[in-house]
Order: structure tokens, then sequence, then C-alpha cells
């Protein structure tokens, strides 16, 4: 029998740290993108917080708006009563002013 031939692949011996510091650099890549993560997800979370407190704030500035305008239009409804209620009285004493002097005697003349 004739001997055996092994062929191998001769490999670097610089190439397994390579590897390794490929694989180790991968692994910082992904922690790196993990933490970058986290702090953009804790952004996200702050600006959501920040933005249902604006809404929340909106809503309130709504309703004292409806509020107010509910209250200026009953301050309006009275304005115009009063203003009503003094025209019927100066009107009122018009008239008895007008009935006085056609009742009065006249005055003399010198």
């Amino acid at each position: 029998m004739a001997p055996a031939i092994s062929i191998g692949i001769a490999m670097p011996a610089s190439g397994g740290v390579k590897k390794r510091s490929v694989v180790g650099a991968a692994a910082e890549e992904a922690e790196l993108l993990r933490r970058r993560n986290a702090e953009l997800e804790r952004e996200v979370a702050a600006l959501r917080a920040e933005l249902d407190a604006a809404r929340r704030r909106a809503e309130t500035a709504e309703e004292a708006e409806e509020r107010l305008c509910v209250q200026l239009g009953e301050a309006e409804v009275d304005a115009v009563e009063l203003a009503r209620a003094y025209q019927d009285r100066v009107e009122e004493l018009a008239r008895e002013l007008a009935a006085a002097r056609a009742h009065s005697v006249p005055a003399r003349s010198y």
C-alpha cells in the first residue's frame, strides 16, 4: 500500500486572532447600538411624556375657553337686558316730563 498523503489548508498564525478581533469588534458595535437604542428609547419616552403634558394643558385651555365663552355670552345677555331696561326707563321719564310740561302753568313773560 502506498503511504497516505494528507493535504491540509495552511492558516496563518494571526488568522485566528483576526477572526476573534472581528468578532470582538462586532460585539462592541452591537453593544454600542444597544446602548444608543436604549438612550433613544428614553428620549422617546421623555418626549411622549412631554407631548402628553402639552395635550393635557391644551385640553385644559380649551375647556377654560369654552367656559369663558359661556360666561361672555351670559354677560352680553345681561348687558342687553340692562340697556333695554334703561332705555325703557328713559322713555318713561321722557313721557312723564312731556306730560308734566303739558299740564304745567305757562311761565310768565316779563
